[in-house]
């Protein structure tokens, strides 16, 4: 199976409750396959919420970082220590955070200003002030090289990578190297648990993209898996309502609650 590993476990991730895949997820914020990866993630935590734990680690490769440093003019407008400041404040609002941030510099290949990283904070609802203190902090520094060794010790080297731990800490985790189609995943998570696996459906169409606020047409494929006459007829109910609206950007085609 192309891109696919063993790895030895060395990390006794934390597995709480018990009978949880643990999900590390190593991205670059500029990869477009790793932004595509998202939909596949968000199916995952969508259909086995009960039983996946996704941890997102920017990869903090010499490359990557250097990157991020290229596309900052200051510590607040820098990708690698926002992201880490914002999981300093629990790991779900970092991911909507990354969310928001990557719905800008993806689609409309914006640079990343400072204005643009409050922006993103606040729609994630992060705490600010602490948030921008974080961001100066040696403790998020240390994260990042924390973050390093991880990668170094599971031989990390493209994005994205996600690597499966089950909740037996002598295991090995077994490492899968760029995007798979997604019945690779959903076969891992199924191998890993040891009790019977319960899908859940997705939530209701509307309701998703207004919590998402702006989702791509391709990542609603995966998450409905519905034919593409049907998801065009939904879309087009929910704009004809005024409640979102389409948006091109480059070559990908996406729809966004729409702002009344």
């Amino acid at each position: 199976m192309n891109g696919l590993q063993l790895i030895v476990n060395q990390y006794q991730p934390n597995l709480i409750p018990k009978n949880k895949i643990e999900i590390y997820s190593f991205f670059d914020p500029f990869c477009k396959d790793c932004w595509h990866q998202n939909a596949v993630l968000r199916k995952l935590q969508i259909e086995y919420h009960q039983y996946v734990e996704i941890k997102h680690i920017l990869l903090p490769s010499l490359k990557v970082l250097t990157k991020c440093q290229a596309q900052s003019s200051s510590l607040e407008d820098n990708i690698a220590l926002a992201y880490k400041a914002a999981e300093m404040q629990g790991r779900k609002k970092a991911s909507r955070f990354l969310r928001f941030i990557q719905n800008e510099i993806m689609p409309k290949q914006d640079i990343i200003t400072k204005e643009l990283v409050m922006h993103c904070a606040k729609k994630a609802k992060l705490d600010v002030d602490m948030f921008l203190q974080d961001i100066k902090s040696p403790h998020v520094t240390q994260a990042i090289k924390c973050d390093q060794h991880i990668a170094n010790e599971m031989d990390i080297t493209i994005t994205p990578t996600l690597v499966f731990f089950n909740e037996h800490i002598e295991d090995e985790g077994l490492k899968v190297e760029g995007v798979q189609p997604y019945h690779i995943y959903t076969y891992i998570v199924n191998e890993l648990m040891d009790i019977p696996v319960e899908k859940d459906l997705p939530p209701n169409l509307e309701c998703y993209i207004t919590e998402h606020e702006m989702v791509s047409e391709l990542e609603l494929e995966v998450i409905y898996e519905w034919p593409r006459n049907i998801l065009l007829n939904e879309l087009n109910k929910l704009k004809i309502r005024n409640i979102i609206e389409k948006v091109h950007y480059e070559h990908d085609l996406f729809w966004k609650k729409k702002v009344i």
